[in-house]
C-alpha cells in the first residue's frame, strides 16, 4: 500500500494529474488534439529509463539518438525501488529506520534532480515521471507507461529489479525494448543490423518493430542459426521468405545461414562482430513459472553478452 500511495503522489507531480483521477468517469482529462504542423515519424514516443545510476547516461545518449532520427518525443521514467523495511523490535532500531528511510528518500530526490538535469540537456522534446515503490510495484507501473509509447529504452539488467523490469516491459506491457550495454556510451544511428533469424512470432514482431531502423541502414544481415546442417534447403526457405517481404519495404538483406556447434548466442554474437553490427534484433523469448514470463536461456545469454544494443520484441 505504502508503495503505491508514492507512485500515485509523485505521478502527480511528474505528469500533472493523479492514477485516482482516472479511476473516476468524470474526472478523465480532455482529449488530447494531435499537433497538424507534426509529420508523424515511425517512431514518435520515446520511453527512457532511468534510475540514478551510472547507466543513465547510456539510456539517455541512445534515447537522444533515437529521438533525432525519428523526430520522436523522449519521455523519461525515474524509478525509486523503495527498500524493503526494517522491522522495529525496541526505540533504538526505530530511529534507526526512521534516519534510514529518511536518508533513501534524500538520495533519491538528489537523484531524481539529475535524471531531470540531464533529460533537460537532450536535443528533443522531453518530460519525466517518477515512480516510488517497492520492486514489483515499479514493474507493473513501468509496464502500464509502456504500453502508450512506440519504444521504451532500457539499460542491460545487472541484477536487483534490472531482470524484473525488462521481463515486465517485455512480457506484460508486450512493448518495443531497445537494450542498452553500459559500455555503449556513444550510440549512432546503426549503419550495420544483424537480425538473429527464427521462424518464430517473436522474431516477427521484433524485425517489425525495428522496421524504422531497417530501412535506415546501409546493411542489413539476417542470420539463422541453424539447428543441424547449414546447408538444408528446406529449413531456410522461411528465412528467404523474410528477405523478400523486407526487399517489399526497401531493404535490401543479406541472408546468412549457420551452424552452431557449441551455443545458438555464440553463433550469432560472433557474427556480429566479425560484421560490425552497431545493432542487434532478436525476438525475446521467454518460459511461464507460476504464471510468469522468465527470459529464456538464449535471450538471457545475448543479453548478458552482448557489447551493442539489442532491439527485442515478445
Amino acid at each position: 500500500m505504502m508503495g503505491d500511495m508514492a507512485m500515485n503522489e509523485v505521478r502527480t507531480r511528474g505528469a500533472g494529474r493523479s492514477m485516482a483521477a482516472y479511476s473516476d468517469k468524470s474526472a478523465l482529462p480532455k482529449p488530447v488534439q494531435a499537433d497538424k504542423e507534426r509529420v508523424a515519424g515511425p517512431v514518435c514516443d520515446v520511453l527512457v529509463h532511468l534510475d540514478g545510476s551510472g547507466q543513465d547516461v547510456a539510456n539517455l545518449a541512445h534515447a537522444e539518438m533515437i529521438a533525432t532520427v525519428f523526430g520522436a518525443h523522449v519521455r523519461g521514467v525515474f524509478t525509486h525501488v523503495i527498500p524493503s523495511a526494517l522491522v522495529s523490535v525496541g526505540p533504538d532500531l526505530g530511529q534507526l529506520s526512521a534516519a534510514f528511510w529518511r536518508d533513501d528518500a534524500a538520495l533519491a530526490d538528489t537523484a531524481e534532480q539529475q535524471a531531470r538535469q540531464r533529460l533537460l540537456l537532450l536535443d528533443a522534446a522531453t518530460d519525466l515521471l517518477r515512480a516510488d515503490g517497492l520492486s514489483h510495484e515499479i514493474g507493473r507501473t513501468l509496464a502500464q507507461l509502456s504500453r502508450a509509447v512506440d519504444m521504451v529504452v532500457l539499460g542491460r539488467p545487472q541484477g536487483g529489479a534490472g531482470p524484473d523490469l525488462l521481463e515486465s516491459v517485455l512480457f506484460d506491457a508486450g512493448a518495443v525494448v531497445f537494450v542498452v550495454p553500459p559500455e555503449a556510451v556513444q550510440p549512432k544511428d546503426p549503419e550495420t543490423i544483424v537480425i538473429g533469424w527464427r521462424d518464430t512470432t517473436e522474431c516477427s514482431h521484433a524485425i517489425a518493430a525495428a522496421l524504422p531502423f531497417l530501412q535506415n541502414a546501409g546493411r542489413v544481415h539476417l542470420v539463422e542459426v541453424a539447428e543441424g546442417s547449414a546447408d538444408d534447403e528446406d529449413d531456410s526457405l522461411p528465412a528467404a521468405d523474410m528477405a523478400r517481404h523486407l526487399a517489399r519495404h526497401g531493404v535490401s538483406v543479406d541472408v546468412r545461414r549457420l551452424s552452431h556447434p557449441s551455443s545458438r548466442a555464440d553463433a550469432l554474437l560472433n557474427e556480429a562482430a566479425i560484421l560490425g553490427a552497431d545493432l542487434i534484433v532478436i525476438g525475446a523469448y521467454g518460459h511461464s513459472r507460476l504464471r510468469e514470463m522468465l527470459l529464456g536461456g538464449v535471450t538471457r545469454e545475448l543479453l548478458t553478452r552482448s557489447t551493442v544494443p539489442l532491439l527485442m520484441a515478445h
